[in-house]
């Protein structure tokens, strides 16, 4: 059967215009964290406020027990609605096209590439059966949350443990995460995003809601050769397409940008809205505001929703106010 060959030249500069914009994610999370850390002025909110799968461990908990989770902003039940929205158009785009974590493994992947000149495959009765684990992972993270209404997985992320790296809290809150941080990174060089595929919990929800999405990855029965090359670049024109429940295509340029555009929608109108907020009230302010100084007061101004203080920062309050 005679065949069209895929245009190379689009696939690379589609790939190369997906990364950047993954980079471009990456680096200003990496921001908005050191900022956090560090800014004696405004302070941008933590990562627990800009992360989406806070929205379903507090809406889990909320269900449940009828409370929020310390912690947990609004900023995260928005995300959740734009990875959503986004689900239900094009299945798991967050993961490939939005999310910095898997960005971060991407760059350590392509660092491994080019070390070891190769990617490894896990044997697939290692790699199927391994894939599950992010269901239970998830399942117990949002159990535990609602069993606890605490936000239980903070201690153990490894995409918060990297937003800790230059604090003084890093080891004595987020050991368990540094060390998942590690171990998926080291992973990583070895194997395409080692997190994402074994062990992300949001991964393991997007992967529930995957049936629903409108579009999906499929193949041109009157194209296909059937090499089954599929998973990693089909060389034949217009064979491996993005289509509908009905006939048509979308090309992945049209994903990406549809992708985008409802991310930046939903954040544009949610911040004009003044439901997003971007910073945090100094804890000064916060404290003022709760009229009170005693420790328990601070802490409950300090663990308010949405607040972003952490151990270290309540710490420095209390030697600023104390003079020490």
């Amino acid at each position: 059967m005679d065949t069209e060959k895929s245009d190379k030249r689009a696939q690379r500069f589609f790939r190369r215009l997906r990364l950047t914009f993954l980079i471009v994610f990456l680096m200003l999370s990496t921001a908005l964290g050191i900022l956090h850390q560090y800014s004696q002025a405004t302070k941008p909110v933590g990562v627990d406020a800009l992360d989406p799968f806070g929205g379903i461990e507090s809406a889990i908990t909320l269900i449940v027990s009828g409370k929020m989770l310390a912690k947990i902003a609004w900023s995260s039940f928005i995300l959740l609605f734009a990875t959503l929205i986004a689900a239900l158009l094009f299945r798991r785009v967050f993961c490939g096209k939005i999310c910095a974590f898997g960005a971060l493994q991407e760059l350590f992947g392509k660092l491994g590439k080019a070390i070891f000149k190769r990617r490894l495959e896990a044997p697939r009765a290692i790699d199927k059966p391994a894939r599950f684990l992010k269901y239970l992972v998830l399942a117990a993270v949002v159990t535990l949350s609602a069993a606890t209404a605490e936000l239980f997985i903070r201690p153990y992320d490894p995409w918060a443990a990297y937003h800790h790296l230059l604090s003084s809290e890093l080891i004595s809150g987020f050991l368990v995460g540094l060390i998942l941080l590690g171990v998926s990174l080291a992973g990583s060089l070895l194997y395409d995003r080692f997190f994402c595929k074994y062990l992300c919990p949001m991964g393991g929800f997007l992967g529930l809601i995957n049936r629903l999405g409108w579009f999906r990855v499929k193949s041109n029965e009157a194209t296909c050769t059937h090499c089954y090359a599929c998973d990693k670049a089909c060389p034949v024109k217009n064979t491996l397409i993005v289509g509908g429940p009905k006939k048509g295509a979308i090309s992945s340029f049209a994903v990406l940008g549809i992708t985008l555009g409802i991310y930046f929608a939903v954040l544009g109108i949610s911040t004009a809205t003044g439901g997003f907020e971007w910073t945090v009230k100094p804890l000064g302010q916060t404290v003022k505001e709760s009229r009170g100084f005693d420790t328990e007061q601070i802490k409950d101004a300090a663990h308010k929703e949405g607040s972003g203080f952490d151990t270290e920062a309540v710490r420095d309050f209390v030697r600023e106010k104390l003079g020490k």
